[in-house]
């Protein structure tokens, strides 16, 4: 791939902060909710990264996509009919939300937050994505579609805890 994918994506609002754009999940310490507003500018980023998506949609059941990104992924879920099912598009893990922070000109966390063990150099994360993006295309697939199956129990997880029955899904 060309070196131009490891240059940051002029955002309109350059150096905004990260926590504009993603939220910490109320789930896990290690999943990051992307504000509605942000999610097609996370998703054209992520579509430009040249990474393979796994998808998930029919006619009676929720559309569901998901990018491997590093040792995460982002995913999305537009869920149709019960509300208590969260849509909307999730980062999974800090090295990838840092990732996408520099890919997105965003001031990323000053420090390491929770459940991250350093904060990792940027360096590294661009070259650990070129490694990505030579790896073989089924294993970044089922990386994806672990990435699913992960979303689709953090909303089940959701259900329950905020609504304490899981028969709502």
């Amino acid at each position: 791939m060309s070196a131009s994918h490891n240059a940051p994506v002029t955002s309109s609002e350059p150096g905004r902060v990260w926590s504009e754009v993603f939220r910490r999940s109320r789930i896990s310490p290690h999943v990051f909710v992307v504000a509605e507003a942000a999610a097609g500018q996370v998703d054209q980023v992520v579509v430009g990264l040249g990474l393979p998506r796994a998808t998930s949609n029919s006619l009676f059941d929720n559309a569901h996509w998901a990018t491997p990104l590093l040792d995460g992924a982002v995913t999305r879920l537009l869920t149709y009919g019960l509300p208590a099912l969260p849509s909307g598009t999730r980062v999974y893990g800090h090295r990838p939300l840092r990732l996408l922070c520099h890919l997105m000109d965003l001031r990323p966390p000053a420090r390491a937050l929770t459940g991250e063990r350093q904060v990792p150099d940027i360096d590294q994360l661009l070259a650990d994505l070129d490694w990505q993006r030579q790896a073989e295309p089924q294993a970044l697939l089922a990386q994806a579609r672990t990435a699913m199956a992960n979303d689709t129990q953090d909303v089940l997880t959701a259900v329950q805890v905020f609504f304490g029955d899981q028969r709502l899904t």
